[in-house]
């Protein structure tokens, strides 16, 4: 669970410092680098036999966010924050980190800590230090928090018919109920979404509203956990067992930007459960 945010704050982790508040001791922000365009990932091949090149663009490279500010502290003890920003800021685990702009909504872009610089100057005898902290983003994308979630179960036969002998015209057998989860991306960037099923099926399927189907060669247990990642492409059983070779399909569900998609689940046999994610994806 991410921090409360105000405008113009931003917070490295979910029990990260939050920068840009009032209260002694805070870092004032003065400036922040690497909201905008991650940069471009360019491949370019001259023409042959004229003048001109081949430009390829269609990819981001990592993006590296840069918080440039001053940590304001009493005079008495200017270095018990400086010590945790610096342990926040030299992870090397993925973190999020979040920011609340006017106008906006929480967002956060996924990294790892690039550090906390700073030097040690006149300006601690007022209980000023100019810092400065690094982000480093493998994955460029913007995400919108919290996640647009749905939940959907193995289909069960419901049973409408009636017994015999009765006088036709009657209806008799059984339907199957459509059982689907919707979630929408209200970015300007194609989102991938996240399925993590639980519990006990055989050979589960899921089909979304676009056609793309993701069929499954696999029995689960009762206790058994497997996350479907389409943007990294894996699937993971119990967080430690990749089950990639399970996936009999080619095809990966992926959600244009302003748009939604309904994912249906259906399996051989089961009681299983799956969670849909699916966060908002900005450029």
């Amino acid at each position: 669970m991410p921090p409360t945010l105000s405008d113009y704050n931003y917070a490295f982790g979910d029990s990260g410092v939050v920068l840009n508040t009032d209260s002694l001791p805070f870092v004032d922000v003065l400036q922040v680098s690497g909201l905008d365009n991650a940069p471009s990932r360019i491949t370019t091949d001259e023409h042959q036999g004229m003048d001109g090149t081949y430009i390829d663009n269609p990819f981001m490279s990592a993006r590296t966010i840069v918080v440039t500010g001053e940590v304001y502290t009493s005079p008495s003890d200017p270095d018990t924050l400086l010590k945790t920003l610096r342990a926040s800021y030299q992870t090397n685990t993925i973190t999020p980190f979040y920011f609340q702009h006017p106008g906006q909504g929480l967002q956060f872009i996924n990294g790892k800590g690039g550090g906390c610089v700073y030097d040690i100057d006149a300006n601690r005898r007022i209980g000023k230090t100019p810092i400065q902290l690094t982000v480093l983003c493998g994955d460029p994308y913007i995400y919108d928090y919290p996640a647009s979630t749905g939940v959907v179960q193995v289909p069960t036969v419901t049973t409408v018919g009636t017994g015999f002998n009765m006088a036709f015209n009657v209806g008799f057998g059984g339907t199957i109920p459509t059982f689907g989860a919707t979630v929408y991306n209200n970015g300007t960037h194609t989102a991938y979404p996240k399925i993590t099923l639980n519990g006990q099926c055989t050979n589960p399927t899921f089909v979304d509203s676009y056609g793309v189907t993701m069929p499954f060669n696999l029995s689960m247990a009762a206790t058994d956990s497997l996350v479907i990642d389409c943007r990294n492409r894996s699937i993971v059983l119990n967080g430690q067992v990749s089950r990639r070779s399970a996936m009999t399909g080619l095809k990966w569900f992926s959600v244009p930007p302003g748009m939604s998609t309904t994912i249906f689940f259906g399996a051989a046999s089961g009681t299983a459960s799956a969670t849909v994610t699916l966060n908002s994806t900005y450029y």
